[in-house]
């Protein structure tokens, strides 16, 4: 499924490992879908799964990339600082609370998860430090987010600077299941490459690190149809070639070290 590169030495264990799928635009266009089954099944692949789980950022439900999940984990717990989270019909226990400065208990559990919620982390060193504290001595943190490398961050942030995001949102409309495929959040891209990452996690506990990089040409969707050229001679020339400029960035930390 993934093809590895060589480890880099250090206090912290660090790895990059390249999506396995094919080069190829039409390929891609045709299963825009393909990052969040990769990031689904690494999931279900985890260990950590069949314990206690933590979804941080959880909304009201799982997400339908993520509703394979359901009835592979042992327990899940939730947290959220938008009051939908008492809708959700999956958890456990549930905190409507920033992350941050909410009450989940220390060293309660086995896996935690972020789903498009790094890009929205305004201070990374206070989110990674509450992570590494909820999990246990073996827990495993999982994340997906867009890649600081790609230019879509770029873009959403300008968009969001110069008051568009409401056009974009309604604009792009919403997705299979309801939802809309802009949110209202804040975004920041303070910690959406690995050497943001790897900065804000020295000294927390964890011992390594990996770095997973899927190629995805759904930012095409952002521009107007006449513009669309541009985001794909990108994914032609360099998003769909060269492992750091993927636009998906799939993030791993343990605290027991790598488990694969």
């Amino acid at each position: 499924m993934v093809r590895r590169e060589s480890p880099v030495n250090g206090p912290i264990a660090v790895r990059h490992v390249r999506a396995n799928v094919p080069v190829s635009w039409p390929v891609l266009d045709a299963d825009r879908s393909g990052f969040q089954d990769y990031f689904a099944q690494l999931l279900l692949e985890s260990p950590g799964l069949k314990g206690r789980v933590l979804d941080i950022g959880c909304g009201q439900n799982l997400p339908t990339a993520l509703r394979g999940l359901v009835g592979q984990y042992g327990t899940m717990d939730g947290i959220d600082p938008d009051p939908v989270i008492a809708t959700h019909p999956l958890l456990s226990h549930r905190w409507n609370s920033p992350f941050e400065a909410s009450a989940v208990p220390e060293g309660n559990y086995d896996l935690a998860y972020a789903y498009n919620v790094l890009e929205h982390i305004a201070d990374p060193r206070a989110f990674f430090s509450k992570v590494s504290r909820v999990l246990n001595d073996s827990g495993v943190f999982w994340a997906l987010t867009p890649n600081g490398h790609h230019p879509f961050p770029v873009l959403s942030r300008s968009i969001e600077r110069l008051g568009l995001k409401g056009v974009a949102r309604r604009r792009i409309g919403r997705d299979e299941s309801g939802a809309m495929r802009v949110n209202d959040y804040p975004a920041y891209y303070r910690c959406n490459t690995s050497q943001a990452v790897l900065s804000s996690i020295h000294g927390l506990g964890f011992r390594s690190a990996t770095f997973f990089h899927y190629p995805c040409v759904q930012w095409d969707t952002y521009f107007p149809t006449w513009l669309r050229w541009t985001p794909r001679a990108w994914d032609l020339a360099l998003g769909t070639r060269f492992t750091n400029l993927m636009q998906i960035l799939i993030i791993r930390l343990d605290k027991g070290g790598d488990q694969d």
